[in-house]
């Protein structure tokens, strides 16, 4: 399929990206898990340019491989925040896992507080505990298994993370009471104002972006970062340019050179525009963008 032929109307992007990493929940899917036709087109837009589009995302590989195949995508999957990468239906690329240790102490609180916890072992989701919360993630991210008792999770490898729900109000009490207990044997991050991802030492959404980077032997600085959560700070900290939504979490608008308005303003369609040139991306530019249009001499 020929690509139509745009004029450049506007401000180009300062970089010209030969890759671009997107967050799922809340960046290419809406707040319900759902891929609309404009962002899909998008998309597929972007890629026939021959720029490499990847997913970068804190699901499971197997909560994002149907948008992986919607998408046409021919790059590894970056999943549980970048513990697990590959392809789908093929031995991961790479894999960490929560040792023994963590994995105890993540059993323990959980039953001593009285918590709902998600053990994502490989491509799989496990819980010892029914209710709203299982129903609610299964219905929206990965299917949740319910697990016989402990020693059926023990019996099973050890998580490659796990994802405490919590109410929105609780949320920084037991993020402080993870801190506690874990210490810094884990990576704890935020993902929406519900959940708590715990992580294996080396998994952030940085580490996997460098990880595809250099699997695609695309230098960092020709990349571009999308995201909208805490749990994407890592990846656009690390990218040549990045990108979040003003529906987004505001705490990072420090951190980006662009802010796109809402997924459901059409925010990915924006995106395209600016990286086609059909518009003028100097609307959406912030001030740390400056950085790239400095005089060196001054």
């Amino acid at each position: 399929m020929d690509l139509p032929q745009f004029s450049d109307t506007g401000v180009q992007l300062p970089i010209h990206p030969l890759g671009i990493a997107f967050d799922m929940d809340g960046t290419l899917l809406d707040y319900d898990g759902h891929l609309s036709d404009s962002v899909a087109r998008a998309v597929r837009l972007i890629t026939k340019t021959g720029i490499r589009v990847f997913i970068v995302s804190g699901r499971l590989q197997s909560g994002s491989e149907k948008y992986w195949a919607e998408l046409e995508l021919d790059t590894p999957i970056v999943s549980c925040n970048g513990a697990y990468i590959g392809f789908p239906g093929e031995e991961p690329l790479h894999h960490l896992r929560l040792d023994d240790a963590c994995r105890d102490i993540i059993m323990e609180a959980e039953k001593e507080f009285g918590l709902y916890v998600n053990y994502c072992i490989d491509i799989a989701v496990y819980s010892l505990t029914d209710g709203p919360d299982r129903d609610m993630y299964s219905a929206q991210y990965s299917f949740v298994a319910l697990a016989r008792d402990r020693e059926d999770i023990l019996a099973r490898n050890n998580p490659t993370k796990c994802l405490c729900i919590t109410a929105e109000a609780d949320q920084a009490r037991i993020l402080e009471m993870w801190k506690e207990r874990l210490g810094d044997n884990v990576v704890l991050t935020r993902s929406n104002n519900r959940f708590i991802e715990i992580m294996p030492l080396g998994a952030d959404k940085g580490e996997g972006l460098r990880f595809v980077a250099e699997w695609a032997s695309i230098p960092m600085d020709r990349f571009i970062a999308v995201g909208d959560a805490l749990n994407d700070l890592p990846m656009l900290r690390e990218a040549g340019f990045a990108i979040s939504f003003k529906s987004g979490d505001p705490r990072l608008a420090e951190y980006v050179d662009m802010l796109l308005p809402p997924l459901w303003e059409d925010g990915i369609d924006v995106l395209a525009k600016c990286v086609l040139g059909m518009t003028n991306s100097g609307r959406f530019l912030t001030p740390r963008s400056s950085r790239f249009f400095r005089n060196p001499t001054t």
